[in-house]
């Protein structure tokens, strides 16, 4: 009997212990505070990226704006950063302009590694869309400046020694996903200047409009 009574007790005491501690977590539970959701911003934008840079001529796109098929250019690895309202680059792609310029890819490498990294910034302003999922901005480009000198073709030749000014306009569609973290946009080069020496830049005969078509993705 004394050791029923010694067993009722334990099983009391066991189930008092239990309800105990269901109510402690419980009340832990009640207690945890939700995390509030993260509010959209065009401050999202900020960062660094890398992705491809395609060059794109009449003779690598459509009549209806899209990619020429297998012509389409493979793209140049290229890395920006953004900021409020500024996109930089610490070495702007600017092989595709020379070549055209020169029109030789020996050349055109020669003169791009003498040049050196070319900085180039571009100002955007920047409107989260209505469903805030992505961020639109429009582009303020400035015309991109080169000096550069073209080794002479004859053996002890003077090196020529040039001044380009690239013409740069925004193109329409620029934006961010926010959900990707993909930045897209795109500047449109109607004109390239030449000036040799002091010189007064004049329009390059015979170049070929192109566009820079960037496809990024924040680091």
């Amino acid at each position: 009997m004394k050791k029923q009574i010694k067993l009722n007790r334990l099983f009391i005491s066991m189930l008092m212990l239990g309800c105990s501690l269901g109510f402690v977590a419980c009340s832990d539970d009640d207690e945890t505070t939700p995390t509030p959701p993260v509010e959209v911003t065009t401050d999202h934008m900020f960062g660094n990226y890398t992705g491809k840079m395609f060059y794109l001529t009449e003779s690598t796109t459509t009549e209806d704006g899209t990619d020429g098929g297998e012509d389409t250019p493979e793209g140049t690895d290229v890395a920006v950063k953004v900021d409020n309202d500024t996109v930089y680059f610490d070495s702007f792609p600017i092989k595709d302009i020379v070549l055209d310029i020169v029109g030789d890819e020996e050349t055109a490498n020669k003169i791009v590694e003498a040049v050196g990294d070319v900085s180039y910034k571009i100002g955007y302003e920047p409107e989260l869309n209505t469903e805030k999922d992505s961020i639109l901005f429009v582009l303020d480009p400035k015309p991109l400046e080169l000096n550069v000198s073209i080794p002479s073709e004859t053996e002890g030749g003077e090196a020529q020694n040039l001044h380009i000014e690239v013409k740069v306009s925004p193109v329409d569609g620029a934006n961010y996903e926010v959900e990707t973290t993909n930045l897209k946009f795109k500047i449109y080069v109607p004109e390239v200047s030449l000036g040799e020496g002091d010189n007064e830049p004049v329009a390059l005969p015979g170049f070929v409009p192109a566009t820079f078509d960037f496809e990024l993705k924040k680091n």
